[in-house]
């Protein structure tokens, strides 16, 4: 039998060092393989920055740098096309393995607006809900499940877990790099060289080297 695992989704339009702080307080919390899926199209937001295929490699070498061995990416949705729906990706790791557990990682946000989403039954029947708060604190997280109970959602085994996170926003990332500015401190080591390297994000300053050999505006 495959064992259980963590889906945790998103754009990553660019993924950042809150994206792997939730990583690696799933990792300490659930002590179950992660598998991060980022989006390839998604359904309810502008088009991201980047493509999906340049995202797909920022988020390959974010989840590297972590360097745990059990979390590892996908290129599920990426590959699919049409719409990215959290459903469909949920059918096809249920028929790729049948008789692995799946554990839905989502933000507060994220699974209070759950009922709203293409085909939420399926959600609901494919995997079991794990409603994080990055306060490091759970009680937000239990309320949103509470409310979803409450409203009749079948969530009987629904997790609330607390992770530490920094609370960044990728739209401000995005505009910080598209205005020249270097976000370390906001963004991993290899993410922002590669962002340099290929120009994401509107990005064409003139290059430096920082002291510590980082490419940064000069």
């Amino acid at each position: 039998m495959t064992a259980p695992r963590v889906i945790f989704g998103g754009t990553f339009d660019p993924p950042h060092l809150g994206h792997m702080a939730v990583i690696s307080g799933l990792r300490e919390r659930l002590a179950l393989p992660v598998l991060v899926v980022p989006n390839g199209r998604p359904p309810h937001r502008d088009a991201p920055g980047a493509s999906a295929e340049e995202r797909l490699v920022l988020v390959r070498l974010a989840v590297a740098e972590l360097g745990d061995p059990l979390v590892s990416v996908s290129d599920l949705e990426v590959r699919r096309n049409g719409p990215s729906y959290t459903a469909d990706t949920l059918e096809q790791l249920h028929l790729e393995a049948p008789g692995g557990r799946l554990l839905l990682a989502l933000g507060t946000d994220a699974a209070a607006g759950l009922p709203e989403w293409e085909r939420a039954e399926v959600i609901f029947e494919r995997a079991r809900l794990v409603v994080f708060d990055r306060s490091g604190v759970a009680e937000r997280a239990s309320s949103v499940i509470a409310e979803l109970r409450r409203a009749g959602y079948p969530v009987p085994d629904a997790m609330a877990v607390g992770v530490m996170a920094p609370g960044l926003e990728a739209s401000e990332i995005r505009d910080r790099l598209g205005n020249g500015e270097d976000c370390s401190g906001q963004l991993s080591v290899a993410v922002r060289r590669e962002i340099l390297r290929a120009g994401l994000y509107r990005y064409v300053p003139g290059l430096a080297k920082t002291d510590s050999g980082i490419i940064a505006p000069a």
